[in-house]
């Protein structure tokens, strides 16, 4: 057993493992943590746990060697006692040193892993967009509302930075007045994807694990490591990559829900370079008296209000614009009022620890995260089928066969969401 340390001094089937009841963790002890997915976010995440001193990573998980090998690299500094290395993610979760688990992985295996760490009695870091289509989203939130004793926190972590607190609480203390419209954005320039052929993988690497639930295909390795991001068997393109944090901001703010209807457009109008997602793309998303717009370009050096991304919301006593960096209030008569910003990311880490221990509840729950994820879920459906779609949120529906259709996806065998 991992000997834990005090802070003062999987099975290997694809299905369900039957609710297994999250392991205790005693105060002043550090709680084990996994990460699944070495590569970039998986090992950034790891390091802030570990910066809060409340977490100790007793096991790393990648299907390619050499993104366990970079993780390993990046956090060895930082780390007291080396973790354990699988290739296989649920030999992690089979792990009962490990109390939770970060799932750092692209789109495409976020809800069965969340589902599968949940069964497994582990709570849940899930980085954004916490799906990769809305239906996932739906099941996810049953499924953590099944497992009160357990912590589902999704990584929309502005929401743990206190300046994005204040913005909240300015505008729901009436601070812009009646909110007549509200803009999130990407604006920025991305590097071209230059065409490469089909190949063999590298020996590093198990495709098929890769792969998951996601269609077989060739290798390419324009496919992956980041730039799965861009493919649609994968990702959910710029608008799940940023939307989801800028739009979360939007919803959280003005305690919106779900949309009554969406409308966009967008394409490769510039790079041209094999992305299947747009790299131009702008959304309106219909709610009673509010418009609320999201656009990305990925291939500008101008970028919107000054900021790469950001969100600006328009009321009746002025605007408002906050990005990472901070927020300024322009108000109808006066001078601008301009505030700093703050730490997001190892806020959000306590805020998880905080969670597990049963001091706090989660800021960004799973419901939350459904609801972000799928604004741009529905925006990237509108663009791909270049037409207003009307959204009944009771149903779940659009009430259209060709959009209802891309509200799921079919699981490659064996993974599915389980029983």
């Amino acid at each position: 057993m991992f000997l834990r340390q005090s802070i003062a001094g999987a099975s290997l089937a694809a299905a369900s493992w039957g609710c297994r009841a999250p392991a205790a963790v005693p105060a002043g002890d550090r709680i084990g943590v996994g990460i699944i997915g070495c590569r970039n976010r998986g090992h950034y995440v790891g390091g802030c746990l570990l910066a809060t001193g409340q977490f100790a990573i007793v096991s790393l998980a990648d299907c390619d060697d050499a993104m366990s090998a970079e993780g390993m690299a990046q956090l060895d500094k930082k780390l007291s006692t080396k973790p354990k290395v699988e290739k296989d993610f649920r030999r992690l979760l089979d792990d009962p040193d490990v109390d939770a688990v970060v799932i750092a992985t692209p789109d495409h295996w976020h809800a069965v892993m969340t589902r599968l760490a949940l069964d497994a009695g582990k709570h849940v870091y899930l980085e954004k967009p916490a799906t990769y289509c809305v239906n996932e989203g739906r099941t996810l939130v049953e499924e953590g509302a099944k497992r009160p004793g357990q912590t589902l926190l999704v990584g929309t972590q502005q929401r743990s930075g206190s300046h994005f607190r204040d913005v909240r609480d300015f505008v729901q203390s009436g601070g812009l007045g009646r909110v007549g419209f509200c803009r999130a954005w990407a604006t920025y320039e991305r590097e071209r994807l230059a065409p490469v052929p089909d190949s063999d993988p590298p020996t590093s690497l198990d495709y098929g694990m890769w792969l998951g639930p996601a269609p077989m295909r060739p290798y390419n390795e324009n496919r992956l490591h980041y730039n799965w991001r861009w493919f649609r068997d994968y990702g959910t393109g710029e608008m799940g990559n940023w939307g989801s944090h800028w739009l979360d901001i939007v919803l959280w703010s003005l305690g919106l829900g779900m949309p009554e209807a969406v409308v966009g457009v967008g394409g490769q109008f510039v790079f041209n370079d094999g992305r299947e997602w747009p790299d131009t793309q702008s959304v309106v998303f219909e709610y009673p008296n509010l418009v609320v717009q999201w656009e990305h370009r990925i291939w500008t050096k101008f970028p919107c209000n000054g900021n790469p991304t950001g969100a600006q919301f328009d009321g009746e006593k002025g605007s408002l614009v906050v990005t990472r960096d901070g927020w300024t209030f322009h108000p109808k008569d006066g001078k601008p009022q301009s505030h700093k910003g703050s730490e997001i990311d190892k806020a959000h880490a306590v805020h998880f620890a905080d969670c597990i221990r049963g001091d706090a509840t989660p800021v960004a729950t799973m419901e939350d995260g459904h609801i972000s994820a799928s604004l741009c879920h529905l925006g990237n459906i509108a663009v791909t089928l270049n037409r207003r779609l009307a959204f009944d949120k009771e149903q779940y529906t659009f009430g259209d066969p060709e959009a209802d259709a891309l509200l799921g996806r079919e699981y490659r065998a064996p993974w599915s969401m389980g029983a």
